[in-house]
Parts: C-alpha cells; structure tokens; sequence
C-alpha cells in the first residue's frame, strides 16, 4: 500500500470519527439542551467547515454521510441527506474558485445553510400541517441563531482538520 493511500485512509478514518462525535453531540446532548423547545443543527456546520477547508469532493462525501446520520436522527427521510450533500459540493466550489477560506467566509455560509436548511424543515409543516407561518418562521429564527452560537468552536475544529489535510 502506497504512502497516499496510507494518508487517505488515516484521514477518512479521523473525519469518520470526528462526525461520529458530532452526530452524538447533536443525538444526545444538544437534543437536551432546548432553548425555547428549539435543538441546534451542527452537522450541516461541520459540513461546511470540511467543504470550505477541503474542497468540493471532500465536502460532498462528508456532508453526504453528515446528512444521512442528520435523516437518521431527526427522522426525515432524504432531505438532510440531498441538501447536506449538495450543500459540501457547492461550498466546496466556491472555496475552489471565489471565497477564501476565512471566517468571514465560513461565518457567512454557515448562516446562509442553515437560514436555507430551517426553511426547508418548515415548508412540509406548513403545506401539510396548515401550521401558522409567523409561529415557524420563529421556530426557523430560534434554531439557527441558537446553531449560530457554534459558529466559533467549528469553524476552530473544521480549520484544524483542513491544515492536517494539507
């Protein structure tokens, strides 16, 4: 086995268990630490951390098996999987060819995903459930600033494993 394939085993096998660890905080602790009956999504941050610092393949393949642990602990059935997976290869592109990998840039993608994935949670509860807009539209406004609290920690540990990359 070649030196290469050494070193992309290695870092599969860390980013495996850095969303391993992820996915249990998400499950187990953070799922207990309501704010207002709202949970915060941290996956879909790391996801764009790993795309921004490592490019489109590596965002797609992490945010693809972000997504279906996502689906998996949530109890949706393919949104999280589709929108995490084309949420790493789109933030990946544009660190490829537009932004640069800062924390403007990071701070600036994480708000937008997770704006975009708290509306896409609320268009079924709205179109099959004739729930009131104004009441998911705050439930949308709750979960992402409580998400956005994570900004700092991940963009930290999403950094960290894009200079081990390199």
């Amino acid at each position: 086995m070649s030196d290469a394939t050494k070193k992309r085993i290695i870092r599969i096998l860390i980013r495996g268990g850095v969303l391993f660890l992820l996915y249990v905080l998400q499950t187990m602790v953070f799922s207990r630490l309501r704010i207002f009956g709202v949970a915060p999504l941290i996956l879909p941050l790391a996801v764009v951390g790993v795309a921004l610092f490592e490019g489109p393949s590596w965002g797609g393949g992490f945010g693809l098996a972000a997504g279906m642990l996502c689906d998996i602990a949530l109890g949706t059935h393919v949104l999280f999987t589709i929108v995490l997976t084309v949420l790493g290869m789109g933030v990946g592109l544009l660190s490829a060819y537009l932004l640069s990998c800062g924390f403007p840039s990071y701070f600036l993608c994480s708000g937008a995903a997770l704006a975009g994935i708290a509306c896409l949670q609320l268009i079924p509860l709205l179109v099959f459930w004739r729930q009131s807009l104004p009441a998911l539209l705050w439930v949308a406004i709750l979960q992402t600033m409580y998400s956005i609290l994570f900004v700092v920690p991940m963009y930290a540990l999403a950094r960290r494993l894009g200079r081990q990359a390199r």
